[in-house]
């Protein structure tokens, strides 16, 4: 990535912290910024969730 592009990423990842300040951290906000692009974009559908692979067992098998 070359510097000025990573420069305009900082700072608008910056700027998206502080529009939800006291909520995200900068992981969060990175994976926030992922899940509604993939969302949006049609990867992922909206507000999909699931379970991690280590929380799978028979049990929760629907």
């Amino acid at each position: 990535m070359t510097e000025l592009y990573a420069a305009k990423i900082e700072t608008a990842l910056k700027s998206f912290i502080t529009d939800h300040r006291g909520t995200l951290t900068r992981e969060q906000a990175i994976s926030t910024i992922l899940e509604n692009w993939f969302a949006s974009h049609g990867y992922l559908p909206p507000q999909q969730e699931g379970r991690r692979p280590e929380d799978l067992d028979a049990s929760n098998d629907d």
